[in-house]
């Protein structure tokens, strides 16, 4: 959502934090959307000019916070009113909702540590079937082991900032989106 009298970007979809976009009927499978049409919204520097900027700034902050703010999230581990598993295909149908509860949310904040941290975590849970659809050869991920470590190794701010913006706008990500917001406009 873009406020019209200061041209802030305001994020609204909270249904889709901890990961629950990726469990969707249609996965988010971005980090944020950040389309074609909002690229150009942001002028001539695109996402490379205040966006950035911003982005980077909030991403130390968090980062200098961290303790803080992981010290707040843990209490939503046992609060019986966030559905952690919502949509989760794999949750088990014997195991204890509590349990799944706990363990999903104890998940989620293992990701947001790392993420805090500078790890990209965010896994398209549609890479290997659009892979196979593509031609983009044998339905593996293409690249080297190198490729694959780096995705577990720290990113400096500049890093994680440069990693989500490349992520939330590969073409390859928006076309697997849901139909309805047009990602590709």
């Amino acid at each position: 959502l873009v406020e019209t009298t200061s041209g802030r970007v305001i994020h609204v979809d909270f249904d889709c934090i901890f990961d629950k976009g990726l469990n969707l009927p249609r996965p988010e499978v971005v980090p944020f959307r950040l389309t074609p049409n909002m690229l150009d919204a942001f002028g001539p520097t695109g996402a490379n000019g205040m966006f950035s900027s911003g982005m980077e700034s909030s991403l130390e902050i968090l980062r200098g916070n961290k303790d803080t703010l992981l010290s707040v999230l843990e209490p939503f581990i046992k609060d019986p009113v966030i559905d952690w598993k919502r949509h989760r295909s794999q949750q088990s149908k014997t195991a204890s909702p509590l349990k799944n509860s706990t363990h999903e949310a104890k998940r989620s904040i293992h990701v947001i540590r790392e993420r805090l941290s500078g790890v990209y975590n965010l896994r398209n849970p549609n890479l290997q079937k659009y892979l196979k659809h593509s031609g983009s050869g044998s339905g593996r991920a293409s690249g080297t082991e190198d490729e694959c470590m780096m995705e577990i190794l720290p990113l400096s701010v500049e890093g994680q900032v440069q990693k989500l913006c490349r992520e939330a706008t590969k073409t390859e990500s928006l076309v697997q989106l849901y139909v309805g917001w047009m990602p590709w406009v």
